[in-house]
């Protein structure tokens, strides 16, 4: 037993990877490395658009509320210019009673207006000179374009708070 034994060599081709076999399993994963980046790229852009169409619906929303707003604004207005319409229907037609009511409704004007209790006493010294027919005449013409005016600004400035 003193020689050695020596084994032939045998060398299989089936030990290494083929290189086909290399190309194929790389191919195949950089494939899987594009879909995954073309779902992340699709799902940002359908994330984008959901965001955009919610922002769209929200800005609707918002301008459906000011039209709201706005349509019971002018409704109020509307029910009081008939309010004041009735009340100016209901003062008395008589020309001393209306001389008389109308010296009362310009004494409490000018005090709701803030105007000073001399102002109110000009209006009234001055009202004596005119015939008390053509003074209510000229008053029931002059009051109504103050008020539309102070309705027409609440108005504009209501507006301009619901834009800002």
């Amino acid at each position: 037993m003193s020689d050695k034994v020596v084994l032939p060599r045998l060398d299989l081709p089936g030990q290494k990877t083929h290189w086909a076999v290399v190309a194929v399993i790389g191919g195949a994963v950089l494939v899987l490395l594009m879909a995954a980046i073309f779902l992340v790229v699709v799902h940002k852009q359908q994330a984008a658009q959901e965001a955009a169409a919610r922002a769209v619906e929200a800005r609707a929303k918002e301008a459906a509320a000011q039209i709201e707003k706005m349509k019971l604004e002018a409704a109020a207005a509307e029910r009081a210019k008939v309010a004041a319409a009735a009340a100016e229907k209901a003062k008395p037609a008589g020309p001393v009673a209306a001389g008389d009511a109308s010296k009362a409704g310009s004494a409490g004007s000018s005090a709701a207006d803030g105007d000073s209790g001399k102002a109110g006493q000009r209006k009234k010294g001055h009202k004596a000179a005119h015939k008390p027919g053509r003074a209510t005449a000229s008053r029931g013409g002059g009051r109504a374009p103050s008020e539309e005016t102070k309705k027409s600004d609440a108005s504009v400035d209501a507006l301009l708070r619901g834009l800002k």
